[in-house]
């Protein structure tokens, strides 16, 4: 569903048609109260973002998606020349923009004085570039801080801008998976350090042992403690299994009734290592994805590789390669320059148990019965665009 864009010259003006366009989309797509209060506070803050950034242009706002994940879209021409940009850079006494001030600010930035070298900028990897910097940084746990204390930043799951030439796109990303709506829009009571491996050294490093020490810091129960360690271990011994380059963030996040564990990494998956994998097995499939952390690996290993050299390997090899790789997803956007996959075991089980007709199916449905993460984890979330892979494991803690 994608509702109609509206052009925002002054955001006092065109506010009534604004909402107007989100009453529309939410009866559209059916959102309940509850998730409609929520995608109503993040549209508020992203008008009030489209404040700061408007000047003399207008921007482009519309929103996408339904009722289990909704983008609201800003998309503006960045057409300051550079005399403004230096009168809006000496503003403070300081020589610097008296506006970068905070995680808000830096998104406005962005439109309004100058775009970073990179052509995407997202804050999931914002968020695990100050994870990995703010215990020796000074400067990164001021900017965690202000991350914490936006609005914006805490309720939305994902925050992307792009450049593509004088074109400047952001989508702002909402899930409403109910296993997400307390880990991803409140600040963890308790955030422990952080685990990096990466496909180079994670066979000999004391992976275990760390997660062992920031599980300790949550100051759970004994029991819940064991739960999280095997999660954790069950996410280590999927990333092992791995077929492409990766460098990994892990950490655990508390909050008042459930815990999490984090995951964010980099990779470079290689359609010709999946390719080898795929010819040792002895019928030409991915019969080697055996049990549920494997299924989930293939997704992720799909997902970097983009849809087009899937279907090449699908081609290729039968239609079975692609059959579990595709359960499970709930949703994609085309807004930026690759598709987003989102997969999640919740809809993974949904989608086995209306299939369960199926041989291959109910052998599946038998391996997520037996899996320790699926009877642990509430739920377990997998984000896929272009490089970046992101997951959160969400665990109820137990009462």
């Amino acid at each position: 569903m994608k509702s109609e864009h509206v052009k925002i010259g002054k955001v006092e003006k065109d506010i009534a048609r604004i909402y107007q366009l989100f009453d529309d989309f939410v009866f559209d797509i059916r959102l309940d109260k509850k998730n409609e209060l929520h995608l109503r506070l993040l549209t508020e803050e992203v008008l009030r973002l489209a404040k700061q950034i408007v000047g003399d242009n207008t921007v482009d706002f519309w929103f996408e998606g339904d009722s289990r994940i909704a983008y609201i879209c800003l998309a503006s021409t960045n057409s300051i020349d550079e005399n403004k940009r230096q009168e809006l850079l000496s503003v403070s006494s300081s020589g610097e923009n008296s506006m970068e001030q905070g995680f808000f600010a830096k998104l406005a930035s962005m439109f309004v004085i100058e775009p970073p070298a990179e052509k995407k900028w997202s804050l999931k990897e914002y968020q695990a570039e100050l994870l990995k910097k703010r215990e020796e940084d000074k400067y990164s746990q001021e900017a965690w801080d202000d991350l914490e204390r936006s609005l914006v930043a805490n309720l939305a799951d994902d925050i992307e801008v792009g450049f593509d030439k004088d074109i400047i796109k952001m989508i702002v990303t909402k899930d409403f998976s109910e296993a997400l709506s307390t880990v991803n829009s409140r600040v963890p009571s308790i955030t422990s350090r952080q685990i990096i491996v990466d496909s180079d050294r994670i066979k000999d490093s004391n992976a275990i042992g760390r997660a062992d020490s920031a599980i300790e810091e949550l100051g759970l129960s004994k029991k819940d403690s064991f739960h999280l360690n095997l999660l954790f271990e069950e996410t280590l011994g999927m990333l092992k299994e791995m077929t492409g380059e990766y460098s990994a963030v892990i950490w655990f996040e508390k909050y008042k009734d459930q815990c999490c564990i984090r995951l964010t990494a980099k990779t470079d998956m290689d359609m010709n290592k999946k390719k080898n994998l795929l010819d040792m097995s002895s019928d030409g499939t991915n019969s080697l994805v055996k049990g549920f952390m494997g299924k989930i690996r293939d997704v992720i290993e799909n997902g970097v590789l983009g849809y087009n050299n899937v279907m090449k390997l699908q081609q290729e090899y039968g239609g079975g390669y692609v059959q579990y790789g595709t359960m499970g997803m709930y949703s994609s956007t085309e807004g930026m320059a690759d598709t987003g996959i989102m997969w999640s075991l919740c809809e993974y089980r949904s989608s086995l148990s209306e299939e369960m007709e199926n041989a291959s199916v109910k052998e599946a449905w038998d391996e997520l019965e037996k899996s320790i993460v699926a009877k642990l984890a509430k739920d377990v979330v997998v984000g896929i665009k272009g490089d970046r892979v992101d997951m959160t494991m969400v665990y109820d803690i137990l009462l």
